[in-house]
């Protein structure tokens, strides 16, 4: 028997969020597994921080999400929900996410998604984000 597929839904009565990466509603169908990945963010294998640079801060937040989903069997395609935090947001911070982001995260349907800006992350000293990510298969 066939498992059901992850449903994302974007109403009419609501703006197109393709572009800007997520979807409004994601319903997991029953009996699928749900997964919860803790914030991952520009850290090295030594738990470093990779560069100060937000840009590059992004791409190894990406990596690093990818590394752990990729760890349980899953893919990008099986998130569901995201939460980005960054830290001091402006709308240029969010484009360069997008836009590091969408370079790796190529998928059919994205995830529902919050962005949180903050005045801090408690993971390292001038880290500027950090992904939280819930996953379905």
């Amino acid at each position: 028997m066939a498992q059901e597929k992850n449903i994302f839904i974007n109403p009419k009565g609501l703006f197109n969020p393709k572009y800007n990466g997520f979807s409004h509603i994601v319903k997991v169908p029953e009996g699928k597994n749900l997964y919860y990945f803790s914030g991952q963010w520009a850290s090295n294998v030594e738990g470093k921080l990779v560069s100060n640079n937000f840009e590059e801060q992004v791409k190894q937040t990406v990596s690093n999400v990818k590394t752990a989903i990729e760890a349980t069997g899953l893919s990008l395609d099986d998130v569901v929900k995201q939460t980005v935090y960054i830290v001091d947001f402006t709308p240029e911070k969010k484009q360069i996410m997008i836009d590091e982001a969408s370079k790796e995260w190529r998928v059919k349907n994205f995830p529902a998604s919050t962005i949180i800006p903050l005045p801090l992350l408690a993971t390292a000293p001038n880290c500027q984000i950090e992904i939280e990510i819930i996953a379905s298969k």
